[in-house]
């Protein structure tokens, strides 16, 4: 299910990361803590969008912050308009829709939408979805972290 409120995530911090201000397309939001794709055009929208303005080429990272550009919402000031949006990469407590094992370390994990992730590359009758990275690890509640790099 996608996102619709900012979330705080739980990470681990993985020394410096670079971090990518984008410009978020027209029409779309991308609320903290969302998982990010980039387009072929360089502008960012929500993973697992659909009519964005071109085809979705990878996943950034976590938007650092909200920022609003569909036209329609409330916010205002620096978080409505293109952004810039700032995307972070790191280790995150991201929810899967199948929960992982510590036998699943290392595998790729891919976005299912801006909230949530998968081990499967390829739903059953669905299209490819971009990987996110990969999975780092579980802390010592079972909550597995994936490695966006």
């Amino acid at each position: 299910m996608a996102l619709s409120d900012d979330r705080a995530l739980d990470r681990i911090r993985c020394g410096a990361r670079p971090e990518f201000p984008l410009s978020v397309a027209v029409g779309f939001c991308v609320y903290r803590g969302a998982i990010t794709a980039v387009c072929q055009d360089g502008t960012a929208v929500p993973a697992g969008s659909a009519n964005t303005p071109s085809p979705l080429v990878a996943i950034m990272g976590i938007a650092r912050g909200r920022q609003d550009n569909s036209g329609t919402s409330q916010v205002y000031g620096d978080q409505s308009g293109p952004g810039p949006a700032w995307i972070e990469k790191d280790a995150f407590a991201l929810p899967f829709d199948t929960a992982p094992t510590w036998a699943n370390v290392g595998a790729p994990v891919y976005a299912v939408d801006d909230e949530t992730v998968s081990l499967t590359e390829t739903p059953e009758g669905g299209t490819a979805r971009l990987q996110v990275g990969t999975l780092s690890g579980l802390d010592e509640n079972d909550q597995p972290f994936v490695l966006i790099q």
